[in-house]
């Protein structure tokens, strides 16, 4: 039997690791939709405006507001806690570059501190260490699946308190039929001739 070529196992594991990460994002999207209400037309045009971070608060507020018990809250606090802690993961995955670990087994990572612009940051990860990512990750799905499920759409003047958020909603948000004849209606009157 033949040695696995070491280049092929590190790119296999890196692969894996974006796959999972890449099933949290459509997790935290499917999130983003529901919380605004967006419809199939609208939804991937807002959700590719928004950083995965801010999505991630996005859905921590939401769920944290409308939480009813304590353990609601510390439920929301943990899953998106764990998603930011995953999200530097994948930050080190996805922004440098990597080659087989120098004793064969895992991933080694290099990319420049910003510090200086020279010294290169190490970091290696064993084949352990990313089967317990996978496996947090899996978890992370699973915990946003029931998020998904506890959280409902939210109010549009409730998005306004949302300092960090950007003022996409009024163009992508889907008003009810009422309030759009309303604006379209409503049309200013132009001022008398005598300037009043």
């Amino acid at each position: 039997m033949c040695k696995p070529n070491p280049l092929e196992q590190a790119c296999a594991l890196v692969g894996r690791f974006m796959h999972h990460h890449g099933r949290i994002e459509q997790k935290i999207n499917q999130a983003v939709i529901k919380l605004l209400d967006l419809d199939e037309r609208n939804a991937s045009v807002v959700v590719s405006l928004v950083s995965f971070a801010n999505k991630v608060k996005l859905v921590k507020a939401a769920a944290y507001d409308q939480a009813q018990k304590d353990e609601e809250k510390q439920f929301a606090d943990g899953t998106c806690g764990g998603i930011f802690r995953i999200n530097d993961d994948r930050n080190i995955v996805a922004h440098s570059s990597f080659e087989p670990a120098p004793d064969g087994d895992g991933v080694q990572f290099k990319r420049t501190t910003i510090k200086d612009g020279r010294t290169p940051l190490i970091s290696n990860w064993n084949q352990e260490e990313f089967t317990t990512k996978y496996t947090t990750m899996s978890e992370l799905e699973g915990k946003l699946d029931r998020l998904i499920e506890l959280i409902k759409p939210v109010p549009f003047d409730w998005l306004h308190n949302l300092d960090w958020i950007p003022n996409w909603q009024e163009t992508y948000h889907r008003r009810s039929s009422a309030a759009n004849m309303t604006a379209w209606t409503e049309v200013p009157s132009p001022p008398a001739e005598d300037g009043t």
